[in-house]
């Protein structure tokens, strides 16, 4: 066994908020095999991206106190948007620079080009940008029951021994070249049989707003989503088929550069 001061420093957050679930199953499945500092939104933070937020109040840090299993171990709950916390927590809550940044576990799948919407995603990227390879981990969950404060309560043992099996695997062996985070999703309904494919992200959206019914301008109104019909088209290697139809768990390798090779197009304007 390693002793503590052998452990890689792994930050942990999330967008769901400090009190989420899903948050707790990552902290137990990892902290057996890191030394962990756990700094999160204090509230739920779905669909921030890489988003700041502003105001008086906003970088507020709380020290809190987490069970996990027989330990009680300290944590952080900052006034922020996801990325937010990863920031606050590397400059102000670490003298040592974190080995990795894992962020979920999330309710709520980020696949095809949900990712930049995702909290999830968000704080995983602005890991990347302080120099931290990073993980994200989701759940599917219903569309209907994500963005909430009301979480479910689930079973999360399977999830914890995969998430557990691909720490180990990217502590020892680390990321492959050009390859700064990795997207990882769940589908509904795992055990620790359920088979892990290396995916591609699919170029689509998983889920479509719906064009809402004649209505007043001048009232708040929530677009309302659904699955994409769309999806039926895509490739096996892709992320959400993966998820959605073979009920397998998806690995997404991604960096932050979001250029594209155009050879010489661009000479051809005046």
């Amino acid at each position: 066994m390693l002793k503590a001061k052998d452990k890689p420093l792994i930050l942990i957050t999330n967008d769901d908020g400090i009190n989420s679930p899903g948050l707790k199953a990552l902290a137990e499945a990892i902290n057996p095999i890191c030394n962990l500092l756990i700094a999160a939104p204090m509230e739920q933070q779905t669909g921030m991206g890489r988003g700041f937020l502003k105001g008086d109040e906003v970088g507020i840090i709380e020290k809190k106190n987490i069970q996990l299993n027989d330990q009680i171990v300290e944590a952080y709950a900052v006034n922020s948007s996801p990325a937010q916390a990863v920031a606050h927590a590397v400059l102000e809550l670490t003298d040592k620079k974190p080995d990795y940044c894992i962020s979920g576990v999330n309710y709520g799948e980020n696949l095809g080009l949900a990712f930049t919407c995702s909290g999830t995603l968000g704080a995983a990227f602005e890991a990347d940008s302080l120099g931290i390879p990073a993980v994200a981990f989701s759940r599917a969950f219903p569309f209907n029951k994500q963005k909430s404060n009301n979480f479910s309560s689930l079973d999360w043992e399977a999830e914890k021994y995969h998430i557990r099996n691909i720490i180990k695997n990217i502590t020892a062996n680390g990321f492959p070249q050009d390859v700064r985070i990795l997207n990882v999703n769940f589908p509904i309904d795992i055990d620790q049989e359920t088979k892990v494919r290396i995916t591609r992200q699919a170029y689509m959206n998983y889920a479509q707003y719906m064009k809402p019914e004649d209505r007043n301008f001048s009232k708040g109104h929530s677009l309302k989503w659904k699955l994409n019909p769309e999806i039926e088209k895509l490739k096996k290697d892709t992320d959400i088929y993966a998820v959605h139809f073979d009920k397998i768990i998806s690995i997404t390798p991604l960096n932050s550069r979001m250029s594209v090779d155009t050879d010489n197009y661009y000479q051809k304007w005046s």
